[in-house]
């Protein structure tokens, strides 16, 4: 029979030590930086970045300004990308909807980021009832598509961008605590959890210097992954009416007024359209890169 006091040394020893397989190498920035796709992706994505940040400074007029004697004008060396229905810049409106569109779809992954995280790290510690009780629930939300989710609770709060905001944020909260739960079930079965149980560590501190560090990664891959979601649908509901209200200038807003003019002015639905589709393809190309630096080094 092992002496306690030799049992317990072995356990601070365990508590310790290295956490292995998913804790973040210091060499993932470099190692994403040489594969080709993610250095263009997150070149991109930094470039849009930046213009929403400057948007002030580079756009050739303010967003709401209206030239009505150029009503739905063709794109031309005075407005490179056309006109809308009241004589606005698209050019303009949509550097501005940089701000707009980046900014409430980061809010939106926070609201699920913060919670979700909660709801599948204490489903996955605590376990038992508990854990029974959160993910049923949460199996209860999964039967509906996030975005009729959203469309539910935007319905009950009223069509604004910042109950789209909000209703993307909390629709998609059930699909990422599934993650996050499953993520960290595998790390409390680890020895340096049993052995942080043993010596009476508090609840807190084994969440914060266990369970944390090491869904670290797959919290950073699907946050990523969401963000591009979360644009999809914020602009989804814009397009139909219940997220931007005019004269805010918001991508899938300008997509949906353009819509009235496909035939006529194709430039007012193209651009928006193709600013989408290029953004959530980087982003989503960014999290599929990081997924796959994340699961080499695991298996490495």
């Amino acid at each position: 029979m092992s002496h306690p006091a030799y049992d317990l040394k072995q356990n601070q020893e365990l508590m310790t030590q290295k956490h292995p397989p998913m804790k973040i190498s210091h060499n993932v920035l470099r190692k994403m930086l040489k594969n080709r796709r993610a250095k263009i992706c997150l070149s991109f994505m930094l470039f849009i970045v930046l213009i929403g940040i400057f948007a002030p400074a580079i756009a050739p007029y303010h967003p709401e300004e209206p030239f009505y004697h150029k009503i739905l004008e063709a794109p031309s060396k005075e407005h490179w990308l056309g006109t809308d229905s009241i004589g606005r810049d698209v050019l303009s409106r949509l550097i501005y909807g940089v701000r707009v569109t980046l900014s409430y779809a980061t809010l939106a992954v926070f609201i699920t980021f913060s919670i979700g995280t909660m709801i599948g790290v204490v489903a996955a510690y605590v376990g038992g009832i508990i854990d029974n009780i959160l993910m049923r629930i949460m199996d209860v939300f999964l039967a509906l598509p996030s975005i009729m989710l959203a469309l539910a609770i935007v319905a009950i709060l009223g069509p604004s961008l910042t109950n789209a905001m909000i209703a993307v944020g909390v629709a998609s909260i059930p699909g990422f605590s599934r993650i996050i739960r499953g993520a960290s079930i595998t790390i409390k079965s680890t020895g340096y959890v049993e052995a942080s149980k043993s010596i009476g560590s508090s609840t807190l501190w084994i969440l914060r210097r266990h369970f944390l560090p090491n869904i670290t990664s797959v919290l950073i891959v699907y946050t990523m992954l969401f963000i591009g979601i979360a644009i999809l649908e914020i602009a989804a509901l814009s397009f139909i009416g219940l997220g931007a209200q005019p004269p805010t200038a918001e991508w899938g807003a300008m997509l949906s007024e353009g819509k009235s003019y496909i035939f006529d002015a194709w430039w007012l639905s193209t651009f928006p359209g193709l600013l989408i589709t290029m953004v959530v393809f980087a982003v989503n190309f960014l999290g599929d890169a990081l997924r796959d630096l994340f699961d080499t080094k695991s298996s490495g």
